[in-house]
């Protein structure tokens, strides 16, 4: 067990150096700089190539790319993430609440989705082939199918123009209170509950289907154990434990991937901040976005691995 344990801890840094790696040389195709951006066009136009050439060797952009790469990663290795070229401003202090922000909107659409999708999911499954899966299996279709930017279109419409019951962009300011960003964010949760819940519930319904056609499901029925004891409290956790490294990877994907439904909405997260920092060529910006991004998908995924051989003896024994 301990040594399957050290395997995947050290799986998962050697996965977050090499990550790193990628990004960097993927920022490094970027066109421009933080120099080009930050100067009109007029200036670079009347800038002799002597100066300009003083000046990003000032900031450090004429260096070789691989020591550029190694001090990157011995950055990350002491945890600092560097700062801006232009302002010189900590890159921890700029990502801190826009991280912050999208944390906790991934965290109130998982606190809502997954009780949700867990009824549905038992339901679905246990009702298979009949009126009640067929309506749940097609509204989930149809809700992990459309595009979340479609969704929020339609929500922002419908409940912000038409019926005016919400704004349709968010007016929190980025440093404010949790309570502040969610209460001004109903249709941002609602946009990402939609594909949450039709996507975990798809997931549990697949794996509680096999859960209870299995046999261990038909010789608890032999013993006159109630069903509804065995769907919840047996079947339901053997469905679950397939599914932990997928939820842990959607839940990741909350955080990473919601730079659209951000947009839409001008939710203050990680989304409007890579943005910004694409847009001013702010590269190390945009690999300490990239890097905690990828951070939490294996930090999650490694999580759900070790729940995997916490929970389900045969994966310890092979």
């Amino acid at each position: 067990m301990a040594r399957t344990l050290l395997r995947r801890v050290l799986l998962s840094l050697l996965t977050l150096v090499l990550l790193a790696t990628f990004v960097f040389f993927a920022t490094e195709v970027l066109p421009g700089d933080a120099l080009d951006v930050s100067l009109s066009a007029d200036e670079l136009a009347m800038m002799p190539s002597q100066r300009l050439a003083e000046m990003k060797a000032g900031l450090g952009l004429d260096r070789p790319v691989l020591t550029r790469l190694t001090e990157f990663l011995g950055g990350l290795a002491q945890g600092n993430l560097g700062s801006t070229l232009i302002s010189h401003a900590p890159v921890s202090s700029i990502i801190a609440y826009p991280l912050r922000n999208s944390l906790l909107l991934a965290g109130m659409t998982l606190l809502l989705a997954l009780p949700l999708a867990v009824i549905l999911g038992v339901v679905s499954a246990y009702a298979q082939r009949r009126s009640a899966d067929n309506w749940i299996s097609a509204l989930c279709l149809v809700g992990y199918s459309v595009p979340e930017f479609v969704t929020g279109t339609f929500l922002v419409m419908l409940l912000a123009v038409k019926w005016a019951w919400w704004p349709a962009t968010i007016t929190a300011d980025t440093q404010g209170t949790p309570w502040s960003l969610l209460t001004a964010s109903p249709l941002v949760v609602l946009t990402l509950l939609i594909g949450s819940i039709a996507y975990l519930t798809r997931l549990l319904r697949v794996g509680m289907i096999d859960a209870l056609a299995s046999d261990f499901v038909e010789r608890l029925r032999l013993t006159g154990i109630s069903e509804w004891r065995i769907v919840w409290l047996h079947a339901l956790p053997a469905a679950a434990i397939p599914s932990l490294a997928a939820m842990a990877l959607y839940a990741t994907s909350l955080v990473s991937g919601i730079v659209v439904v951000e947009l839409v909405f001008s939710y203050p997260g990680l989304g409007q901040e890579l943005v910004r920092a694409i847009a001013k060529r702010e590269v190390h910006v945009i690999q300490s976005i990239a890097i905690v991004s990828a951070g939490l998908v294996v930090g999650l995924n490694l999580l759900a691995d070790l729940a995997t051989l916490a929970l389900d003896p045969r994966t310890r024994s092979s």
